[in-house]
């Protein structure tokens, strides 16, 4: 039994060590340019103007369906369910889960200095 835990261990390790989290695929961009940022992610959905200086880039996905077809983004992570509208007991209503992820980054003179995120569909996707 023992034998059989220490290689599940391994094997949860091995996958855990190929497969970054999301915040580890945002943290590169802490130190760019805005411009780098505009290019590679597209126009925010929303603006806030801290001071002039400094603002934050708030990007926003939502979809009926995990990203990339993912159902347990967060295995390893805290589980955080966005809306989920419950079956009310009607045969023909299925039941319907939004599914987002909200990444903000500020921006400092230019340059990225922190990002943040929430929501329960924060996977590494194609985009980072």
């Amino acid at each position: 039994m023992k034998k059989l835990a220490l290689a599940a261990l391994i094997l949860l390790a091995a996958c855990r060590s190929s497969m970054p989290t999301y915040a580890e695929t945002l943290q590169p961009w802490i130190g760019q340019s805005e411009e780098k940022l505009l290019q590679a992610w597209g126009a925010p959905h929303r603006v806030l103007y801290l001071t002039q200086q400094q603002k934050v880039w708030i990007f926003l996905e939502v979809s009926s369906k995990a990203i990339d077809g993912r159902n347990n983004p967060y295995s390893d992570e805290v589980y955080y369910p966005a809306v989920a509208m419950p079956d009310f007991g009607f045969p023909s209503q299925p039941q319907y889960t939004v599914h987002y992820c909200k990444t903000l980054f500020t921006i400092t003179n230019d340059i990225v200095t922190n990002f943040s995120f929430n929501g329960d569909d924060c996977v590494v996707n194609k985009r980072e």
